[in-house]
């Protein structure tokens, strides 16, 4: 981590802490942006009540794969990201998982707020188990190189368990004001 994108603070107790929540993370030149974005499903997938979600995978993907600043997905010969099930953090039949890269973050979030993935994210209570911890890690990768499942998953896990750093970060570590803080709550 970057000390000058870092600030200081002291607690009650005198001691120095980083507050690493505040931190930024800037994309280096010649980078692209890695995500994971996990999911616990409420029921398994085959189940009616995850239909409207399922049956809405592939139109999602393909816009994003059509997105401007897309460059990768993990997917498998069929298009699907059930590629991810190889990995062992995937154990649970009903976790859902979209690793991809983007060239910039404010294409990916372009995507995810300003396309229907966007309507999928205000309803993501209908089909998924309200997170209690980070469900979306980012890092900046070498234009070029595609991310390994397993490394996403570690990245995840640092950050669920210890804060943001450079080796994983969520969009509030990003430089700039997020769509999502100004334009309010996605549309109905």
């Amino acid at each position: 981590m970057n000390d000058q994108s870092t600030r200081k603070s002291v607690s009650k107790d005198g001691a120095t802490e980083v507050a690493a929540s505040q931190a930024s993370f800037p994309q280096p030149e010649g980078h692209h942006l890695a995500s994971l974005n996990i999911a616990m499903a409420i029921a398994d997938l085959e189940d009616p009540v995850m239909a409207d979600f399922v049956n809405a995978l592939d139109a999602v993907n393909g816009i994003a794969d059509r997105s401007p600043g897309f460059v990768w997905r993990l997917k498998d010969d069929s298009g699907r990201g059930d590629a991810a099930r190889a990995s062992p953090h995937m154990r649970d039949p009903r976790l859902t998982a979209t690793l991809a890269v983007w060239e910039t973050a404010t294409d990916l979030e372009f995507f995810a707020w300003n396309t229907v993935h966007r309507r999928f994210m205000k309803n993501r209570h209908r089909w998924f188990v309200s997170p209690d911890k980070p469900y979306l890690v980012m890092w900046w990768i070498p234009a070029g190189t595609v991310p390994d499942i397993d490394d996403a998953f570690d990245r995840l896990a640092r950050l669920q368990d210890h804060g943001p750093s450079a080796q994983g970060f969520g969009w509030s570590n990003l430089e700039g004001q997020r769509i999502w803080e100004t334009s309010g709550p996605p549309p109905g």
